[in-house]
């Protein structure tokens, strides 16, 4: 994050994309969200519903911070909906 933080300063960017469930997914989008930077999650909505997965988590609050989520599979869609 720390590392993170000045990239997207310099970039000035309106927006950016974050992929899949790792803990720099979150980690960037933490950021992102911090500085009021849209974001855009692929494989949002992805859902194991085993919180004691640290990807679980990663995936749950990605998305809820997203603007944009671009799903990979109809189940995930429906996971999106629910929520």
């Amino acid at each position: 994050m720390t590392a993170f933080e000045p990239v997207l300063l310099a970039a000035r960017a309106d927006m950016i994309l974050v992929v899949g469930d790792v803990n720099s997914t979150i980690a960037c989008a933490l950021v992102a969200a911090k500085l009021h930077v849209r974001i855009a999650h692929v494989e949002a909505g992805l859902r194991s519903f085993d919180r004691s997965m640290p990807e679980e988590i990663n995936r749950v609050l990605t998305d809820q911070i997203s603007d944009l989520l671009f799903t990979t599979e109809e189940s995930a869609a429906g996971n999106l909906e629910r929520e």
